[in-house]
This record gives C-alpha cells, structure tokens and sequence, in this order.
C-alpha cells in the first residue's frame, strides 16, 4: 500500500507528464478501437446507401392475388399475406407498415367514346401521397381522380362523367402524383403515360392511372380481372447489419413459394441485400490494412513520450537503489505508474473512440447511421491496453538498468546508438513487403488495376525512409561538425553537436518521420479519392442537378425553359434515349448547345476543346423550319410531262405539334396549273412542313414520270390565306429522300422537282430543316463515317461524331450528343421514348424547380451531383481512405505534441548545459539560437524526410488503391499528385511548431540558473 501512495503521489507530483502519458495511452487504445467500430458503421452506412438507392422494388415486398372484382381478391391476400408473415419473425419485424391496393385493367372514355386503356386504381391513403391540382380528392363511391396529362390529352375536366368498362364515374378532382418513384407507390407502373409525352396513345397506348376509393372499383362489373394486392417496405431505421443473415433466410423462405390459392410474393430486395453485402465486405481488408499502419505509428509515439518520462524518472529511480529499495520494488516505482496509467486508458480510449466515429459518421457517412459498441471493440480494447503496456515496459527498462552514476550525470556522455541490427531487419523487411506488393501488382501499376494490399505500401516506404532519415541525421550533423567551427556562428555550432550526439534525436525524427509521413499520403490520398468521386459523379449526373419531368401535354419543354431563364446561364433542356445493345447501352441526349455548354460539367481531358467550341459543331447551317398555322393548306403546282396510269397524288408531309407526321392528300396532280388544297391539323399553330412526296390511289402500283413546280404554299387563318416562305427559290433546301426523287432545283417561278419512280417508288422530298446526318460529340468508339443509334422516337437516327473523348457529360463512355431541334425535326415531332430533363446550374436549384412547376411541369424525380458524390465518398474503398486521413492526422497531432513533451522532459537537464554556458560568458541570444536551431533543425529533418517518403509512396500506390465499390467506365480517373492540399498541411504544422519550439527555447533559458550549478539533479 505504501508503494502504491508513492506512486500517486509521484504521477500527482509529475501531473503534467503523467496527464501527457495517459491521453497518449489514451488515444492509442482509442485508434485500435477505432478500426472495428469505424467498420461496423461504415458498413451500416452502405446498407442504408444501398438499399435507399435501390428502386422501390429492391425494399419492397409485394404480395398479389389475380381474380376478379366480384371475388374480391384484396381482403384474401391481406389475410394470406399477414398469416405468412407471422413465420418469418425478422423480415416481419423489419417491413413496415402494409399498403393495400386494388387495380383493374379498364377503358376509359367520355361517354360516347370507345375510350382509351387506363388502370382503374385503389391504394389505401392515396389522397394523401397525390397533389390536387384541381377539384378535389375522389373520396366518395362513384368519384375518380384523373392525372393531369390525361386531362389534357383526353380534354376532359372536373366534373365531366366519364364511362370507365361501362360503368359512370364523376372526375373529382385532378392529380399529380407526390414522388412517383416513392416507396408508397411501390413500383407500380400507374403513371406510364405520366413519364413520357402525356399523350393519348403514346407509352403502349394507356394513360395515367385513374385513382379512386375502394366502392368505385368495387363497383365495376364483377367479371372483370381484378389484382388485389399488398405492399411492404423495409424499413430502413430499424435495419442493422446484424439482420442480414436472418433476412436473407426470412427473404428465402418467404418468397420461394406461391402461397395459397394463387398467392404470389415478388421482390428484389434478396438480391440488393447481397450487392449491399457484397460492397460491405470490400470495406473489411482496407480498414484492416489501415489500422495496423495507424497502430504502429501510435505504438511507437507511446514508446517515444514513455521512454522520455522513465529518464525524467532515472534521478528517483538511482536514488531509490541507493537507499537499498530491493530490485522488486525498484521496478514497481519505476514502472506502476505508467501501467496504472494505461489502465486508465482503457476506458478512456473506448469512449474517446466512440465519440471519434460517432463525429466520423455524423459527418461522412450516411444519414441516421448507427454506432454500434461490438465485442470486437471490446477486444481491441484490452489488445491495445496490453501493447501500450508492453510499450511501457520497454521503454522504462533501460532507465531501471542505467547505473547510478550514469543516472545523476547532469551532461550525458555520449550515448549508444540504437542497434542497427533492429534498423536492418525493419528496413529488409519493408523493402521485401514492396517488392512483394510490386510482383503482386499493388505499386507502381497502371491505372486502373486496383489492389486493397496497395495501401500496405506507404507505410513500408515512410517506415523504410523514417529508419533511414533518422541514422542519416546524426550523420549530417556530425559532419557538419568542421563547418560549424570555421563560420555560422556559435549557435550553429552548438545545435549540429547536441543532435550528432544524443540518441533522443533518432527516436524523435524516426517519429516525426513516420507521423508525417503517412500524413504526406492520407491527404493525398483523400484529395485525389475525392477529386474522382465529384468528377465522376458530375460526369455521370452531367451537372448540377438534373430534373427528370413532364412537361404540360403539347408544349414543348425548350420553350418553357427559355422562357423561364432567358439568360441562357441557370438551365437547359435535355432530351434523352437509350439504346441497348446486349449488354451495353448507347445513351443520345438532345441538348441545346449554347445553354448546355454553359450549364453542362466538362474536364479539359473529355474532349479537343471546350465544350462551348465543340458545341458549335452540332449546329450546322439548315433551312429555316417552314411553320404552318391555319385551318387549310394551298400549294399551286404546273405539272410537266406528267407520266402515269392515274393522275399522281401530291402529299404534304406535315410534323404536328403532338408529335408525329401528318401526311396531308393535297388532291391529284394533273397537267398545267393546279392549285391543291386540304385541311391542316393544327389551327393553333405548332405544325411544321417537313416535305412533300407523290402517292399513288390506294391499292395501286404504277410508274410516274413528272417534272413538278411548286410555285406557293399558303395558309388560310382567320384574317384569309396568307404565303408561308417554304423555300422554293432555294434547290439546297431540299433534299429527295424516296426512291425516284432527283435532286430539287429551283425554277423560273418556284421549285422544280423532278422524279422517274418505278412501280413501288415513293419519290419524296425532304426541307432540309435538320442535317440527313447529325453531328455529335461522341464518347466511347465511335466510327469517323458515322452510325446509326436510336432517336428520340426509337426509330433509327443517323450519326456522326464531330467530336470524340473518352467521356461526356450525361452519357458516360459510350453515348453521342447531338442538337436537340435537330433531333425532335428529324423524327418528326416531340419525343415519344424519351426521358426528359431539365438540367441545372448551382445557382438554380433552390428556386428553378419551383418555377418550372408553377409552369404546370410536373418534376418526376431529381438527380443531385453533390449527393452522388456523397454516395461515392461514403462507398467501402472511399471511407478506408477517409479513416486512414483522419487517422493519419491524429498520429501526427500526437507526434507534435511527443516533440513538444520531449523538449519539455529533457529541459530539466538542459538547464545545467545552459547555466554552464551561461557561467563562462555565452549569451542568451547565443544559447537561444542554439536551442533554436537544434529543434527546429530536428523538427523540419523528420517532416521532410516523412512528407517525401509518403509523397513517394502516393506516387506508388494511390493510382492503384480501389476508390470506389465498382470500376468506373467514365471518366478517366487521375492519379496526378495534389501536392498543394500536402505543402498546406505540412507548411500549416511546420508554422505551429516552431512557434513551439521558439516558445519553448524561451522557457528553458528563463528556468536555468546560476545557482542551478549547485544543486543535485532531482
């Protein structure tokens, strides 16, 4: 007991030392404990990630029981679905609450009308997951709710009796669905019409889901096919990694059979669950490799900072010898301390460690996540308590072994050096692991080959080099030794002497050495891991935000958006479609080019140029497009040496507004003058003349020879005909596309067109409105000559790229960008299979999806950059790079302040040296740059030689660590060195340290004294 009071009263007595020993202790246990807990959360983090990014079907469980509506088949599947959920107690407890639905296939029309096909749709709460645009919501039997596109294509209105499968319904109200991609809605297909065109007919011929109370859809005839059905999501705040196992079980069980009486259970989620474990498992190897680096580097500032405080210790231990205290007690004075210390650590690292990764996943990682104390961390708790031990054993033994004498010394002889023998089997052995990792192809590999085991390498290289660095310095030193003494002063000379000869001096750089070392690469690291997770999730999303929408039926969202934003700078409209070729796609986007080359995210690796010089060359010189407007079209014709069985029929080609092209019959075409007449579809406006062709009566085939001249298009609005410039002095904007067709020239009083069509020929013209080929920027190989791809209609569209890089915004590496007008012109109308955006600057995502709305643009989903990119940092490679940065800068946070400890648990010895030479005549300013130089010397060899080893092992392995879950087609990922985040860093601890170390420098020479060379050393 009396040893154990010396003790305390030794640690209270050396309070500021022992209180440095036990946070040190403190944060060793804390980065061992650190590792598990980091990968229990961060594993949690992908979970959630993955199972949030999956679509509703992949959380979703879905039970469904075909009938009709006269057996009822929701409230059978309801009682089924409940019975069999009772006997998988996990996936039970983990779905949430069930949505009920009922659907029946119907045709609905005004009465009168054959109507068009629409699901007739009941889904429990439904009025609470829409936005009523107009009316009210169907709550009573016999009331609907209609979508807005199918109002407007069906031109029906609130109030309006509808016959749905010949049954009367009253239209409510009109809705808009509240995230249609939403768990509630579960994946159904109800809005089909919704996210294409919103016309009648367009998507596989159906609109909108009509939604209503269960008694409407009861009330349908009873023979009618009816699905009643049940809908479960997980529920992601109850999920832990812990579940997995039993779910997958549960998931197996549950979904392998049908059920009874036609029961039938669907879902996705089995499989997102092993792509969320999957990834998970990829985060374990690199967390590993990354803590036992940190753990060495901890490891051994503990030794530093304990080996220093035991020869602060050594007076009170050779006094303790010579008062005769036996060995057994000697030890325990010597050493207790320090053990209870670490003790004490134990306890207080777990929880320092808890409160680090529950600060790391509040910052880093997903939303919500969970830190979870695992028995794992508990391990490793009392496994770093024990190696702190160890570490404190050895580095108090050499002072219990010093001798007395050697102990009270107040200016130590020179020491022995630290045996090479350790540096040589460190050394051989670090050198040995890169070559291994080099064979294995972990360093020094072309990009795009990853290896986890590439993270081992800038710990053997900073190791390798600190050992190195650390033998080097007292070298230089003593070299420098005949330097000093002819010039440079008294000061230099003094601190060269003092590092040449102390052995603390290859402690402290080797520390320094490696703290900064791995510093050195963690931010490089970081820096590039980040840098490629913004360029590819930018390059991916294509800019800030892209907004998938509809626009109102009819209207065509370019105009919208150029009117809402007529500085062409806060948004553009993107057309997009997507062809699949086996297991590849080929992405089209129809884009604006002036407003895309501002809005739209480039890379001066992507292509030739910037995108503003490249996007020029979509926009070739066309016609002018030929509008019509009106009720009735004229167009005069003198027919010449006309040749046929039949008068031929003239044909104007007409692109409506609703898409599509409208062949207009003008009437037959006989010798001389004829002037043709027909009705247009579109008095409103909004058609366009794409061209003209000859026809013949229908079932007839014949050859026609004939040299026709257009001499006037007109239009009849309500103020009379009116003259449409269509052209007809211009041979070039015309171009025959039919068999039989001879190039259009232009005549005396109009335009020639000239053809010789055998039997089946169908000679036609085309106005040159749009390029027969369209340039593109190409990403991926792409034939200099041109390809066809899918247009915005699905039909083939010609191809050829102006322009080609190894990515472009919003497709990838295999897509083309082409002008949006030239494609819809091309196809003939607005688009039919295509998804339509609105793509966003930073500037516009607070308020331009307000405004797009207020616009009657109905937005269907967001894609956000920024929140891309957070799903890249948070995937398992990104979040072993984050750990070994933050990692990395608490080992060097604690090596700082081992130096600054180290600077105070030698300045007791120092001040006799300085009272010494202070007594034969030196100066202060003298000994000041003396202690000076020698810390600041010390202080800047160990960060230099550190920063260059760990830029080295940057340099080796960073292009070979795996960043991401995936390998990523596009865009190239860079590798280049960020050095200015690593001179930051290592400039902003070099400026701290020496207002340290001056500080420092100051106190020892205020604490040493004359009368100092009187008294015995304590």
């Amino acid at each position: 007991m009396h040893d154990v009071r010396l003790v305390l009263r030794g640690m209270w007595f050396r309070r500021g030392v022992s209180l440095a020993v036990l946070v040190i202790a403190s944060l060793v246990v804390g980065a061992a404990v650190t590792g598990p807990l980091f990968l229990r959360a961060a594993g949690e983090s992908v979970l959630r990630d993955t199972l949030a990014q999956a679509l509703p079907i992949g959380r979703t469980m879905n039970d469904h029981l075909a009938g009709s509506v006269g057996s009822n088949p929701l409230p059978q599947v309801v009682h089924l679905s409940s019975a069999r959920l009772r006997q998988v107690p996990t996936l039970n407890r983990l779905l949430g609450s069930p949505v009920e639905s009922m659907q029946v296939e119907a045709l609905a029309g005004a009465p009168g009308t054959t109507g068009n096909p629409a699901p007739l749709v009941y889904r429990a709460e439904f009025c609470s997951h829409v936005r009523i645009v107009q009316g009210r919501c169907a709550e009573r039997a016999g009331s609907v709710i209609v979508s807005a596109s199918a109002l407007a294509s069906q031109h029906w209105h609130v109030g309006q009796t509808l016959m749905v499968n010949g049954r009367r319904v009253t239209v409510a109200g009109v809705y808009a669905p509240l995230d249609p991609t939403g768990d509630y809605w579960a994946g159904h297909p109800y809005f089909t019409a919704y996210s294409g065109s919103g016309v009648a007919g367009d998507m596989g011929g159906s609109l909108d889901a009509i939604l209503a109370p269960l008694a409407t859809v009861r009330a349908q005839p009873g023979d009618t096919a009816a699905m009643g059905a049940v809908d479960r999501y997980l529920d992601l705040d109850k999920i832990r990694l812990t579940d997995l196992p039993a779910l997958k079980h549960d998931l197996l069980a549950y979904s392998g059979s049908s059920g009874l009486n036609g029961n039938v259970s669907d879902s996705a989620m089995l499989s997102v669950l092993m792509e969320a474990t999957e990834v998970k498992d990829k985060l374990t190897v690199p967390v590993l490799l990354v803590e036992v680096q940190l753990l060495v580097l901890c490891w051994l500032i503990l030794f530093l900072v304990v080996a220093n405080a035991s020869e602060a210790r050594g007076p009170e231990v050779a006094l303790a010898k010579l008062r005769g205290v036996p060995p057994g007690r000697t030890v325990a004075f010597g050493l207790l301390d320090t053990l209870v210390l670490v003790a004490l650590a134990v306890p207080i690292g777990l929880v320092l460690a808890l409160a680090g990764v529950t600060g790391l996943a509040a910052l880093n990682l997903a939303p919500g996540t969970p830190v979870v104390l695992t028995a794992a961390s508990g391990l490793a708790a009392l496994g770093a308590g024990l190696g702190a031990a160890t570490a404190a054993v050895l580095a108090g033994s050499r002072t219990l072994r010093r001798p007395v004498v050697e102990q009270w010394r107040r200016a130590t002889r020179r020491a022995r050096s630290r045996p090479w023998a350790i540096d040589v089997v460190v050394g051989l052995a670090s050198i040995g692991g890169l070559i291994v990792l080099a064979r294995r192809g972990a360093v020094g590999a072309e990009p795009g080959s990853t290896s986890v085991l590439a993270l081992l390498a800038p710990g053997l290289v900073v190791l390798a080099a600190a050992l190195v660095g650390s033998r080097v310095l007292p070298g230089l030193c003593r070299a420098g030794f005949g330097l000093t003494r002819r010039q440079g002063g008294l000061g230099g000379f003094l601190a060269v002497r003092h590092i040449g000869r102390r052995p603390t001096t290859l402690r402290l750089a080797l520390v320094l050495s490696v703290a900064f070392g791995l510093v050195a690469f963690a931010t490089d690291a970081w820096s590039v891991a980040r840098a490629n997770a913004h360029d590819r999730a930018w390059t991916e999303v294509g800019a800030a935000a892209v907004l998938t929408v509809t626009p109102p039926p009819g209207k065509d969202l370019a105009d919208i958006v150029d009117r809402l934003d007529p500085s062409g700078r806060q948004a553009t409209a993107v057309s997009a479609a997507t062809e699949y070729r086996g297991s590849d796609q080929l992405q089209l986007l129809g884009v604006q080019p002036e407003r895309f080359a501002r809005i739209a995210f480039w890379r001066g690796d992507f292509g030739p140029a910037a995108l503003p010089r490249l996007t020029e060359r979509l926009t070739p010189r066309v016609a002018s497009p030929v509008k019509l407007a009106g009720d009735r079209i004229r167009v005069a014709v003198f027919a010449r040496h006309v040749s046929a069985a039949r008068p031929p029929v003239l044909v104007a080609d007409v692109a409506q507004a609703e898409g599509g092209l409208a062949p207009i019959s003008l009437g037959a075409v006989h010798e001389g003058a004829n002037t043709l007449t027909a009705e247009l579809p579109c008095p409103a406006g909004g058609c366009r003349l794409a061209g003209v062709h000859v026809d013949r009566p229908a079932a007839t085939f014949y050859p026609i020879g004939a040299t026709l001249e257009l001499n006037r298009v007109s239009v009849r609005t309500g103020t009379g005909w009116r003259s449409v410039p269509a052209h007809l002095s211009d041979g070039q904007a015309w171009r025959p596309t039919g068999e039989g067709a001879t190039a259009a020239t232009p005549g005396t009083s109009g335009l020639t067109l000239t053809m010789h069509a055998g039997d089946a020929d169908t000679p036609t013209w085309r106005i040159t409105d749009a390029p027969a080929v369209l340039p593109a920027l190409a990403a991926g190989p792409t034939p200099a000559d041109g390809v066809r791809i899918a247009g915005l209609n699905g039909q083939s569209l010609p191809v050829r790229a102006v322009a080609a890089g190894p990515a472009m915004p919003g497709v990838g590496a295999h897509g083309v960008i082409v002008d949006r007008t030239y494609a819809q012109r091309a196809v003939h109308g607005f688009n039919t299979v295509t998804s339509e955006t609105v793509w966003l600057a930073p500037s516009a995502l607070d308020t331009f999806p307000r405004r797009l709305e207020a616009a009657g643009v109905a937005i269907l989903d967001t894609s956000s950059a920024a929140h891309q990119t957070a799903l890249y940092e948070r995937q398992g490679p990104a979040l072993a790079i984050l750990l070994f940065l933050a990692g990395a800068g608490l080992g060097a946070l604690l090596a700082a302040g081992g130096a600054v400890l180290h600077l105070h648990l030698t300045g007791r010895r120092r001040t006799y040296e300085l009272a010494a030479m202070s007594a034969l005549g030196l100066r202060r300013a003298t000994l000041f740059t003396a202690l000076y130089a020698e810390q600041s010397l010390l202080m800047v060899f160990g960060i230099g030689v550190g920063a260059a080893a760990g830029i080295v092992g940057a340099v080796l392995a960073v292009p070979v660590v795996p960043e991401f879950a995936d390998v990523p087609a596009a865009p190239p990922m860079l590798y280049g060195l960020h050095s200015g985040p690593v001179l930051v860093t290592v400039a902003a601890v070099v400026a701290v340290l020496a207002v340290v170390v001056a500080a420092s420098s100051i106190n020892l020479l205020r604490t040493s004294r004359f009368d100092q060379l009187r008294e015995a050393p304590a």
